[in-house]
């Protein structure tokens, strides 16, 4: 096989492994590593949104986006979106893509889902580019197969289940990226229950689910929690009250006698949840009331 794709190939294969341990939250500073091949570290990523790394000799690996403003900006289609050309002043970076394109081979869409200091991507691997508009000055990028190697559905062509399956899931995590973008910000990066502050271990959990009518990604249906108390909110042992204080069902607890479940979660009952500053982003008490409801 020819090393410029083999290289190419390794590179997809070390950013599926990225997203599997990180979900859509990659630290920059996990992809800056670069990826190995043959006993050497190769850059994954560069300072501009196209990035070649020097090793190889058949065009682009990368591509850089941040993420829209919201969900209705991204540009969507299906598993499409669209992604700017580099400026007129790398336009050899452009040709380089159609390149790649005409060859048939794949690159890797990294979306940028957390700004600076600390930036996160969420990564798309592999990713087919579909076509060109000079006039745009847009490329099209289809994240199909990124879907379907994530879901085990085989390549290059999935049923049309698979398809519409692969479709679905791109619009479920671009929904998630920007429902937890705006939910951690509105919690200052925390845990409303236990206030833990290391973001990658955080998520943004809907407080009516999203299967539901109301189950809207907004931040008023969202709290940022850790793993530990998403999963314990979404199974209705931990329950939060319309006056914002944490209920701990102790009746649905296996073990509650144990230690690791008093310092977990039975030591959190009554306990006020930490909340954002401003009102108009707490959650809603209509919602955290149907919560209830719906866990009885």
């Amino acid at each position: 096989m020819e090393e410029s794709l083999e290289i190419r190939e390794a590179a997809i294969r070390h950013c599926r492994q990225l997203s599997l341990r990180w979900g859509d939250a990659v630290p920059y500073a996990e992809l800056a590593r670069g990826f190995p091949y043959k006993g050497a570290w190769i850059k994954l990523v560069g300072p501009q949104g196209v990035f070649k790394p020097k090793e190889l000799t058949d065009g682009p690996l990368t591509l850089l986006s941040t993420l829209a403003s919201s969900y209705e900006d991204e540009h969507l289609e299906g598993d499409e979106v669209l992604y700017d050309y580099a400026p007129r002043t790398r336009e050899h970076e452009n040709d380089g893509l159609k390149r790649i394109a005409a060859s048939g081979r794949k690159v890797i869409l990294l979306k940028q889902v957390k700004a600076k200091p600390r930036p996160e991507y969420m990564v798309f691997a592999p990713v087919a580019m579909l076509g060109f508009d000079d006039a745009a000055r847009k490329v099209q990028l289809s994240l199909i197969g990124a879907q379907a190697e994530a879901a085990g559905i085989p390549a290059p062509v999935p049923a049309p289940f698979s398809k519409a399956y692969a479709e679905t899931v791109v619009k479920a995590r671009l929904h998630q990226a920007h429902f937890r973008r705006q939910t951690l910000a509105a919690y200052q990066e925390r845990c409303c229950v236990c206030e833990l502050r290391e973001r990658p271990l955080l998520d943004a959990a809907h407080i009516v689910p999203d299967r539901l009518p109301e189950g809207v990604p907004t931040i008023r249906n969202g709290l940022a929690m850790c793993p530990t108390h998403h999963r314990a909110y979404d199974q209705a042992i931990l329950l939060v009250t319309e006056d914002y204080r944490v209920e701990v069902r102790g009746d649905r607890l296996a073990h509650g006698e144990s230690d690791a479940t008093r310092r977990m979660l039975l030591d959190f009952h009554g306990r006020a949840l930490w909340l954002p500053k401003e009102e108009a982003l707490r959650p809603d008490p209509e919602l955290l009331r149907k919560k209830i409801e719906l866990a009885a």
